[in-house]
């Protein structure tokens, strides 16, 4: 992603998604068909009507641990490339991409969404906002990660000896009145996706899927966990106030050579 206001012709975003988590609606099925058929009218006409279960572990520190399937129901709408769309789930509406341009462009798309739902549901409050981008590092030419990374990143993994199988960094930061979670895993092979991305059905674009050498995915997350009534424009402010943190996170990341090969 990039904080500035031209389009970088090769920017290593390729993943993108924006969660708002709001009052649970035990009855959401009911309806999904009528918001099916608004979002496939939209341009959204794939669907998808999935069951999920979640393993809850309790009690560690006993030899028995209480272990808990919890079943999940979620729907999945998107376009005719399977580039982008909605995952709605009974407390929660997601917008993701795997096309992403502009931010204007995805913030509309989100907040249209939501429009969507609570025009149908008739939502009551905000419990989360989020928002994450997900960028690939690939060094072009005969480049390094090590021209293209600030230099607290890298770790161990320009200087040991031996083939490099992962590095791993994370970083946790309180900003404002949410979290920034700053991740960058480097590899080498193809991209590494978190596993809570792989069931998202969506199709990256072949610059992506055709990565075979050392890379790093920069995983860059920002959240704010505060319950509110439900306001679209406060919505839409929160995420654009995140999209800022996320680009300074972006920028302070990666260097300057990087952002001019990108241009």
């Amino acid at each position: 992603m990039t904080a500035t206001s031209s389009k970088m012709s090769l920017a290593p975003v390729f993943y993108t998604l924006a969660q708002v988590q709001f009052n649970p609606i035990t009855q959401m099925s009911d309806y999904v068909a009528h918001l099916q058929e608004r979002l496939r009218r939209s341009g959204f006409p794939d669907f998808r009507d999935e069951n999920q279960v979640e393993l809850e572990i309790r009690r560690l520190d006993e030899s028995q641990p209480d272990v808990r399937h919890i079943p999940h129901r979620r729907w999945s709408f998107t376009n005719t490339e399977c580039t982008e769309g909605y995952v709605l789930l009974s407390n929660a509406l997601v917008f993701h991409t795997t096309t992403y341009e502009t931010f204007a462009d995805f913030l509309n798309k989100t907040i249209f969404g939501l429009s969507l739902v609570h025009e149908i549901v008739e939502l009551a409050y905000v419990e989360r906002i989020g928002l994450r981008y997900l960028d690939a590092v690939v060094p072009m030419d005969n480049d390094n990660l090590q021209q293209y990374l600030n230099p607290s990143l890298l770790g161990f993994s320009a200087n040991l000896q031996g083939s490099l199988n992962h590095s791993f960094t994370e970083t946790v930061t309180t900003i404002e009145s949410g979290n920034l979670v700053a991740r960058l895993l480097i590899t080498h092979g193809g991209l590494a996706l978190s596993p809570d991305l792989m069931a998202l059905h969506l199709k990256l674009k072949p610059r992506f899927t055709g990565i075979n050498g050392q890379n790093a995915v920069l995983d860059t997350d920002y959240f704010v966990v505060r319950r509110s009534s439900f306001d679209l424009k406060e919505i839409k402010d929160q995420l654009s106030r995140a999209h800022d943190i996320i680009a300074n996170a972006f920028n302070v990341s990666v260097t300057d050579y990087a952002r001019e090969k990108w241009t």
